[in-house]
């Protein structure tokens, strides 16, 4: 999911966007196996990536991972070119067989290509997505949804521009979520500036046929920060944050879009939060989930950290979930994550701004398949100086394997809490995280009850490069 930053301030909650830069692959790297650590069930930590950009305290090397029920997966990163005015492109690594394979780049147009995202299906169907900023055709440069697939048992990718138009007007960089189901039928989606407002739209390639023509999910409605999930069967979800600046709209709220089966028409979005008023603060950074009967767990920051459940009867009404410790605390990022069974864990990453604390905290609550969720529980330790950023959650489809995970900036250290009876038992996976760079980045990734990769951001000598650790297979 996209990194992004949160301050609330009382019930108002103002959303900031921070800038990043990208960065430029610089020398090989060989194919890595790495061994146990510690007797976590995590792997040592292997660089897949080259070293990709000679300052170390600069650029954000905005990552992705994922992985299937057999343990393959797939990482992508950005990276960035200096000669010839600079640009940028997607390199990524694939993993079979507990290997990390040689990096490579799978972007292939000239100019910026920006915030990957990569999906992996239980057949091998691999995808990766991407924004893609073409500067060349000028006066009217492009901005690009571009994706790219490599389909079960082949080793070539092939490269799509799904939509394209001029940036303008409240145009905002976002990720373009990618999705693949488990036989093989990829499903993405985006929001992209149309010159009147942002348009969240969503695409579909059934396995073995071309990409097919992409659907408007919020007809009329500007919208941004879509977030994409699909359940094993092939169900898919849409959440959106429809935007109050098209047309100075003074409020604001969260709508969801639909689609049953792969070849399923996706429904217009329909309203699922509260509206708020600007004057309250900004409706922003909605997550979902789907269970095995397709129906959505919706989290999304409001008044605090919300929640709604959909079940045969409607959705719920919203609840909040989890609020910041005080006043002036910032909600770095949100995390949701759900088995087929409706169990749900969301993470969240919350700057305290207290005097006497001055650090982020990771806070964790668990929902159940009727809406209910437990008290908030804090994972860090406040006593301690723990900086922890990039939280993130996921679950394996049988809900047997939960995890979060975060990095302590303060230590230099990646952390992950996996669930184990009625408790979270946290373990260190790697080290050597990005010091001095302004933004740290985690992917996390679970593939079945026994499978999970991470990758992240680290500083070396000479630049930085993307770290990788497995659990199981």
């Amino acid at each position: 999911m996209p990194q992004t930053g949160f301050r609330s301030m009382g019930a108002a909650m103002r959303w900031h966007w921070p800038v990043a830069l990208f960065l430029v692959a610089a020398v090989a790297v060989l194919p890595a196996r790495a061994g146990n650590a510690g007797g976590s069930g995590w792997s040592s930590a292997s660089a897949i990536s080259p070293v990709n950009q000679p300052d170390p305290t600069r650029g954000s090397q905005l990552n992705d991972v994922a992985v299937n029920a057999s343990g393959v997966a797939v990482a992508a990163w950005d990276q960035i070119d200096y000669n010839n005015g600079g640009s940028a492109s997607i390199g990524a690594a694939l993993q079979s067989g507990g290997r990390w394979g040689k990096p490579f780049t799978v972007s292939a147009i000239a100019g910026w290509a920006m915030t990957p995202r990569v999906a992996v299906g239980d057949d091998g169907t691999m995808a990766i997505s991407w924004i893609q900023w073409d500067s060349s055709t000028q006066p009217d440069p492009q901005q690009r949804i571009q994706v790219a697939v490599r389909p079960a048992g082949q080793a070539t990718w092939t490269i799509a521009t799904l939509a394209q138009h001029a940036p303008g007007g409240v145009q905002i960089t976002q990720p373009a979520p990618v999705a693949v189901d488990a036989q093989g039928n990829v499903t993405i989606a985006w929001s992209l500036w149309d010159g009147a407002r942002n348009r969240v739209q969503a695409a579909t390639m059934l396995r073995g046929a071309a990409w097919g023509a992409p659907v408007d999910l919020a007809p009329g409605d500007s919208a941004l920060f879509p977030a994409l999930v699909i359940n094993e069967r092939g169900d898919a979800a849409v959440v959106f944050a429809v935007s109050p600046y098209a047309g100075y709209a003074m409020t604001n709220h969260v709508k969801y879009a639909f689609r049953s089966s792969p070849a399923g028409d996706w429904t217009a979005g329909v309203q699922i939060s509260e509206t708020m008023p600007l004057s309250s603060g900004y409706i922003s950074a909605p997550r979902v989930a789907l269970d095995g009967q397709g129906w959505a767990t919706v989290v999304y920051l409001g008044y605090g950290i919300e929640a709604v459940r959909q079940g045969p009867a409607g959705w719920s009404t919203p609840r909040t979930v989890l609020t910041a410790p005080n006043a002036g605390s910032s909600y770095m990022t949100i995390e949701l994550a759900m088995g087929q069974w409706a169990h749900a864990t969301l993470a969240a990453s919350i700057f305290d701004a207290d005097t006497s604390v001055q650090r982020a905290s990771v806070w964790v609550a668990q929902g159940s398949a009727d809406g209910a969720w437990t008290m908030p529980a804090r994972l860090t330790d406040p006593a301690v100086p723990v900086d922890a950023y990039a939280a993130r959650t996921v679950m394996s489809r049988d809900g047997v394997l939960a995890l979060v995970g975060w990095i302590d900036h303060y230590h230099g250290t990646v952390q992950v809490a996996r669930w184990v009876g009625s408790a979270w038992k946290t373990s260190t996976v790697g080290r050597g995280t990005a010091f001095s760079s302004f933004q740290e980045m985690l992917g996390m990734s679970a593939g079945s009850g026994t499978s999970a990769r991470a990758v992240w951001k680290s500083s070396v000598k000479g630049g930085l490069q993307t770290m990788a650790v497995s659990y199981g297979n």
